[in-house]
């Protein structure tokens, strides 16, 4: 902008430097012609006395043009032009200012978008990130009991995101999705009775095992998925005069993790 003003200066007084030496040979002229017409007067003049000795001398002729002051118009041309232009700077100016405003405006949204993103994104991670595994520390016997004994696997091998309680022994759904859960359990053959329990969603049976021998020790393991919703709870129980066991081996585990949220 600054640079478009200074060009338009320097046009406007180059034109009126141009104007001045047009004024000025304009007035070389104006004098010629008239020194010219003061001759012809006087030639004129000369004719007439010697026709007529009486007469009187007749005052010379001037010819007058009036000049027109062309300047003084193209110096009010470029004071409009450039209060013209410094109007045109101001309101570039207004106009800058005010996009510049829009721009932080914009930038502070998109921080604001940016850090709601990186909130849902480690929440949505975060959930996705499901699974337990835990093991009975027990060196003994559990049962029989004469009532669904709830199974607490306080031995926690790996439990991202804390779902699983080592406490009560549940699992707690904490996004709607499908779960893979699997299960083992295990009996000494010196005990007596048999062995069976099932894994329970919501107080549902699901899936269960069992075994019995006095020869030989008892093992076995069963597996589900499952469609959980958001608060579900999922452990395992073992059936009323069962008996599991377990020792330093870890014999009898639970083990669970999200496959896919919906």
């Amino acid at each position: 902008m600054e640079r478009l003003t200074v060009i338009i200066l320097i046009c406007l007084l180059a034109g009126l430097s141009e104007c001045e030496e047009t004024g000025d040979q304009n007035e070389i002229n104006q004098n010629l012609i008239t020194e010219l017409s003061y001759e012809d007067t006087k030639a004129e003049n000369n004719n007439d006395v010697s026709a007529d000795p009486g007469s009187e001398t007749t005052a010379p002729r001037t010819v007058s043009k009036t000049t027109d002051h062309l300047c003084e118009p193209n110096i009010h041309m470029v004071l409009k032009e450039l209060g013209a232009l410094e109007e045109r700077q101001k309101a570039t100016v207004r106009a800058l200012e005010e996009t510049n405003r829009k721009l932080e405006a914009s930038e502070k949204k998109v921080a604001a978008l940016n850090s709601t993103l990186t909130e849902l994104r480690t929440m949505y991670e975060g959930q996705r990130q499901v699974a337990f595994s835990a093991a009975l520390p027990t060196e003994a016997t559990i049962g029989p009991a004469n009532f669904l004994y709830p199974l607490v696997y306080r031995h926690v091998l790996y439990n991202v995101g804390g779902h699983y309680s080592p406490v009560t022994g549940y699992f707690t759904a904490p996004v709607q999705g499908v779960y893979y859960f699997t299960f083992s359990s295990f009996r000494w053959a010196r005990t007596t009775g048999t062995s069976g329990g099932s894994l329970y969603h919501n107080g549902n049976q699901i899936v269960s095992w069992y075994g019995h021998s006095q020869a030989h020790p008892i093992s076995a393991s069963n597996s589900a998925v499952l469609m959980l919703q958001v608060g579900d709870k999922v452990n395992v129980r073992l059936w009323d005069n069962q008996q599991i066991s377990d020792n330093g081996n870890k014999y009898c585990t639970f083990t669970g993790f999200l496959l896919f949220p919906m």
